[in-house]
């Protein structure tokens, strides 16, 4: 009979301990909410990033931020995906989202020196952090120090519309863009609408390099850019676009100085036609050359209206 009597206060004990503690965590939840949204991790062949979505807890938004990076850092939940940031890698800070402007704070383990990835890791975090709707622009930054690309460039704030990926289905998407094409007489610029099909990964500017090459569908204008003409890469960082030909480009497109002229600008004014784009500057091979016949090419350009028709 004793040894029940004792068994009786211990239960009251445990059930106590139990009651607290549920307590506690109800209290913890309180004022909680749930965001169910896309985080992007790299795909089986790790060519591309894709979306799953998650569900986080969070409180503010602050720590919704933060909650995303560490779910990115945790790694993906899908069997067809694979991780994105190294494991090895730790977040130092998250700062700017009161101004809807992140700066993600990564230690050096983050980059893995394969440009591709790194930069493939860069997109996955703004991509993941903007599809919050907290965030309007982010910047990937490791040990306070900025990220460069293969040619040298640096990787500033982007934002969702800057980054274009296909989606889990990979259907096509139609966007508009609007083109600048030299007239006949080489004298202005003529504006040209075209409705393109977006399926791969690649910035929109990219896509508006590839159509000037294409050439114009106006009868009325001149083709800017020759069809031989290479594009290596093209980044953009702070509003500045970084578009890198190949060296053969000043031989392909080289002419008359009113020729040399319309190319650059047909370029800059289409470029400029995307809200994150204010200034462009050329490489050839990843190098700035001075001359492009008259035109010092290794300057940087803004966009020229006075020559639009």
């Amino acid at each position: 009979m004793e040894t029940k009597k004792a068994l009786i206060p211990a239960a009251l004990i445990i059930a106590a301990v139990i009651a607290a503690f549920v307590f506690f965590t109800v209290r913890d939840d309180y004022g909680s909410q749930i965001y169910s949204g896309e985080l992007y991790f790299f795909n089986d062949t790790a060519t591309a990033i894709e979306a799953e979505t998650r569900e986080i807890k969070y409180k503010d938004n602050q720590e919704l931020a933060e909650s995303v990076i560490h779910a990115l850092m945790k790694g993906p939940e899908s069997a067809r995906h694979l991780r994105i940031i190294e494991r090895k890698a730790d977040l130092i800070s998250v700062t700017g989202v009161d101004t809807r402007n992140a700066l993600v704070n990564f230690s050096s383990e983050f980059i893995t020196g394969d440009n591709t990835k790194d930069v493939l890791a860069v997109y996955a975090v703004v991509k993941s952090l903007c599809m919050t709707h907290i965030i309007d622009s982010v910047k990937v930054v490791i040990e306070g120090k900025d990220i460069e690309t293969s040619d040298g460039s640096i990787i500033g704030y982007l934002t969702d519309q800057d980054i274009n990926l296909p989606t889990d289905a990979y259907n096509s998407e139609t966007r508009e863009l609007t083109l600048y094409f030299p007239d006949k007489e080489l004298k202005s610029l003529i504006r040209e609408a075209r409705s393109i099909k977006v399926t791969d990964q690649q910035p929109l500017a990219q896509y508006i390099i590839n159509e000037l090459i294409k050439g114009s569908e106006n009868a009325e204008a001149a083709s800017a850019l020759s069809k031989d003409t290479v594009l290596l890469s093209v980044e953009t960082a702070d509003n500045v676009c970084f578009v890198n030909f190949k060296s053969n480009f000043l031989d392909k497109n080289s002419g008359s100085a009113e020729k040399e002229k319309m190319i650059i600008f047909s370029i800059v004014d289409s470029l400029t036609e995307l809200d994150t784009i204010d200034r462009v500057q050329f490489f050839m091979d990843g190098k700035k050359e001075n001359m492009f016949g008259n035109i010092n090419i290794g300057s940087m350009f803004g966009r020229d209206e006075s020559i639009i028709r």
